[in-house]
């Protein structure tokens, strides 16, 4: 499944070296051999991460046609700005392990293994250490 993440961010929220970092870790790599059903839908994420008073709203949108989800993941600049880059880490991985998977769901596409990707997703961001390990593996 090709899941690529950017952002359009401020300077200021430190994302542009946490994609550098995700990257570098072979995120895409990682989801690129992974196939949860059999339409090959693909997921783009946008962190979004701009100053509160232009009023950013989420965009969620599945084009048919390119057969790919995209989505904004929102964030606080205020809080990116305020934090460490292991807390910006932690931020970033919280918000997609939470969201993407509910935001997948909403669509019910035919035979989509939400359960494995849920997993997957997690379980890449805490072979990294950017959130902690859960106990239940979980639920599988």
């Amino acid at each position: 499944m090709k899941f690529d993440i950017t952002c359009d961010a401020s300077i200021e929220s430190g994302l542009n070296d946490l994609l550098n970092a995700l990257y570098g870790a072979n995120f895409d790599s990682y989801f690129a051999e992974k196939y949860y059903d059999d339409s090959g839908i693909d997921i783009f994420i946008v962190l979004m991460c701009r100053d509160s008073q232009w009023n950013f709203k989420q965009r969620i949108r599945f084009s048919k046609k390119e057969n790919c989800l995209y989505t904004d993941i929102m964030l606080d600049l205020e809080q990116m700005k305020g934090a460490d880059a292991v807390t910006r880490k932690r931020i970033i991985a919280e918000k997609l392990v939470n969201e993407v998977p509910q935001i997948v769901a909403k669509y019910k596409f035919k035979d989509f293994d939400l359960k494995r990707f849920s997993f997957d997703l997690r379980s890449w961001f805490e072979q990294q250490e950017w959130v902690e390990k859960q106990n239940d593996n979980g639920g599988l």
